[in-house]
């Protein structure tokens, strides 16, 4: 009995899953995974490291009177960013290495892709310009942090690094690990959820505790699951990276939190990341517009 996943031939989804029956073993996918983590976790730091050594400007992390600051200044925001590009080229080569899948295998067709990911775009994006005019009865302050034709200079960084980002993490958790686990197992389900479940895991802060560091987790879960059906129903990965890189765009670029990642911001929030992430009215608010984002991308691809 083949273990494919019981998709139409026709399905948009088909020839991803497709390419990813050509090797299906799990210890292959297994093996990217661990090699993705020491990219994570050593490889990325060495780098990190080298480059503070070599222009301190750009260092990624730095201590302060307030303790250690990451991402606090442009060049360091930019380099975590467009560190991504490590986990992009890893995902890319062992993708080919372990299992002869090529870069549209695990993308989709290239035009096609384009088209979702502008047209997803558009409709996200308009839909969350609309909710900012909303009332919203929160307590937390924000503070300026670049002055705006500073923040205009560094926008066009600041986008391409966002790029940089959603894209590696929509090419490893989406586009390869999903439809692998789905083509080794015959399980689509299995496959969103094992994905979903680990891109959760992967932001995990030590730093936090209780709800504070428990609702991030479980939102990243929750938003794998919703780019994952987005990922399957177009048959690329465009809504997905549309999704992620509206949703990065607000707590990177507009309104971020104070020595954490603040370096392209318009503004900072002041208030202590382990009180604002277990707010309620946060935690209800972020819920809901990732859901009614994932709507609006689902009408937007009409599939």
């Amino acid at each position: 009995m083949s273990n494919r996943p019981h998709h139409p031939p026709h399905h948009p989804y088909a020839p991803i899953i497709a390419s990813a029956m050509r090797r299906p073993e799990l210890w292959r996918a297994g093996l990217s995974v661990v090699g993705i983590t020491l990219i994570g976790i050593v490889l990325t730091p060495v780098l990190f490291a080298l480059i503070s050594y070599v222009a301190p400007n750009l260092a990624p992390f730095q201590f302060g009177a307030r303790g250690l600051a990451v991402g606090a200044t442009p060049g360091g925001m930019f380099i975590i960013l467009a560190g991504f590009l490590l986990v992009a080229i890893g995902t890319i080569v062992m993708a080919k290495r372990l299992h002869a899948r090529s870069l549209r295998d695990i993308t989709g067709p290239g035009g096609l892709m384009r088209a979702q990911f502008f047209t997803t775009l558009k409709w996200i994006a308009g839909f969350t310009v609309l909710i900012f005019f909303l009332p919203w009865d929160g307590d937390t302050e924000v503070v300026a942090n670049l002055e705006p034709r500073i923040w205009l200079f560094w926008l066009p960084f600041a986008l391409l690094g966002l790029m940089i980002q959603v894209t590696a993490e929509e090419l490893f958790f989406r586009g390869y690990l999903q439809s692998q686990i789905a083509g080794a197992t015959g399980s689509y389900p299995l496959g969103l959820a094992t994905s979903a479940v680990l891109f959760g895991l992967a932001h995990i802060n030590g730093s936090l505790e209780g709800y504070a560091a428990l609702f991030p987790v479980i939102w990243a879960m929750g938003f794998g699951l919703l780019a994952g059906d987005l990922t399957m129903r177009s048959g690329t990965l465009g809504p997905a990276i549309a999704l992620h890189l509206v949703n990065n765009v607000s707590p990177i670029l507009l309104s971020a939190q104070q020595d954490m990642m603040s370096g392209f911001a318009l503004f900072m929030q002041t208030e202590d990341s382990s009180v604002l992430l277990a707010d309620p009215k946060v935690i209800v608010f972020q819920t809901l517009l990732l859901f009614t984002s994932w709507l609006v991308a689902r009408l937007a691809i009409r599939r």
